[in-house]
């Protein structure tokens, strides 16, 4: 399939020159050049031990393998072999990596930063309090990657005895381009199993969380990010300022003298999706309204692209049977009595809990899994795409 993509863009661009020819070769060039190094390790070595016994003959991994097998293959040659195997094993294995990341498309919000967005679930105040835990964890793994991470939001509830604070909305803005990238793994809904500070019985509790990753975008004059472009109609950034109504309050909750004698607080309802952003956490309404239309943009954004991606899974389901993990699944498991956590869709356990928790290098190794996941099913949707146009041509 990559190299019927490159061949055909090659062929196009021959017959005459166009920009939008010239863009996806330029898109595809790095298909090319890993099917170049693939095809490079698969069937040509370098060896100098192996050239030096004159067997430049051998030219691919089935010719090594024969010649293991080959009763009559002297001790020093098979060795040098099954060195020659191991390593273009390891090297062919690298390869297969780096082409499958070629040929997937690539996120369109990839490059950007991301508003990370946490709200309770299930299970009432300790799920309130399992958000807090999250905050802590996206928090601390920020802080260890060197990302920039903003708290733009949190409405939290006084905690009661002996139990922690119960967070009921929590937004993160991680600045860095590239971010929304590293964590869009991380939406879905979360669970915890745990007995709760409260419960007097000792019994297990279980309760959800649900993450939600959005494109953030530049501020407005940046031109670095092509797709964030706020005053395109064809834009997922673009929000028609007429479909958005506007209203101002009181803030609410603890906060100091601002709160409950100055209209700050900002609410932003768009009005045909119904999407409703609040903002309050700023003294001044002038920031508050900045914030809460950074918000509405992110989550506007990102609906549309789920709208797409959907459309495009229900076309695999009802042609190949290729079906799309949505971020209201259950993607994974805290479980505190096991000190337990279970990744659901790349099916990894580890029992190291608290260094999740504080978002060490076990919180790595999970998303790192779940990366690899999803490479084999983005692999698997291009072919699930590429049956499903031959079963609508064949149907013509």
């Amino acid at each position: 399939m990559g190299r019927l993509q490159v061949a055909e863009h090659w062929q196009e661009l021959q017959n005459g020159y166009d920009l939008h020819k010239a863009q996806r070769v330029g898109e595809i060039s790095p298909i090319a050049n890993a099917l170049h190094e693939w095809d490079k390790a698969n069937n040509v070595f370098q060896s100098e031990s192996l050239h030096s016994l004159k067997v430049d003959t051998l030219q691919s991994v089935a010719e090594l393998q024969q010649l293991l097998r080959d009763a009559s293959t002297d001790s020093e040659l098979r060795n040098l072999a099954a060195e020659e195997i191991e390593e273009t094993s390891s090297n062919l294995s690298t390869l297969f990596s780096t082409l499958q990341n070629t040929l997937i498309p690539s996120d369109p919000f990839a490059t950007l930063p991301c508003l990370l967005e946490i709200r309770p679930g299930a299970g009432g105040a300790e799920a309130g309090i399992f958000v807090g835990d999250l905050l802590h964890m996206y928090q601390a793994y920020c802080k260890r990657q060197g990302l920039r991470a903003v708290l733009v939001k949190v409405d939290a509830v006084p905690s009661v005895k002996g139990s922690a604070e119960e967070v009921q909305e929590a937004i993160l803005e991680i600045g860095n381009p590239g971010a929304y990238g590293i964590l869009k793994s991380e939406a879905g809904v979360h669970r915890v199993q745990r007995v709760p500070a409260t419960e007097t019985q000792g019994r297990t509790h279980t309760s959800a969380a649900s993450v939600l990753i959005l494109p953030s975008f530049p501020e407005q004059g940046d031109e670095e990010y092509g797709a964030a472009n706020m005053d395109n109609p064809s834009s997922d950034f673009y929000v028609n300022p007429q479909d958005v109504k506007t209203d101002v309050m009181r803030a609410r909750g603890a906060g100091g003298q601002h709160v409950n004698t100055t209209d700050s607080a900002v609410r932003l309802t768009h009005i045909p999706t119904n999407t409703v952003v609040s903002i309050q956490d700023a003294r001044s309404q002038h920031k508050n309204r900045q914030k809460a239309w950074r918000v509405l943009r992110s989550k506007l954004a990102q609906a549309r692209r789920d709208a797409r991606e959907e459309e495009k899974a229900q076309l695999r389901v009802s042609v190949v049977g290729v079906a799309r993990m949505g971020r209201g699944d259950k993607i994974r498991t805290y479980n505190w009595g096991q000190q337990r956590v279970t990744d659901h869709r790349s099916g990894l356990t580890l029992n190291h809990l608290d260094n999740v928790l504080q978002g060490g290098e076990s919180l790595d190794e999970i998303m790192d899994s779940v990366k690899a996941w999803q490479r084999e099913r983005d692999v698997d949707a291009l072919v699930a795409d590429e049956e499903a146009q031959a079963a609508r041509k064949k149907g013509k």
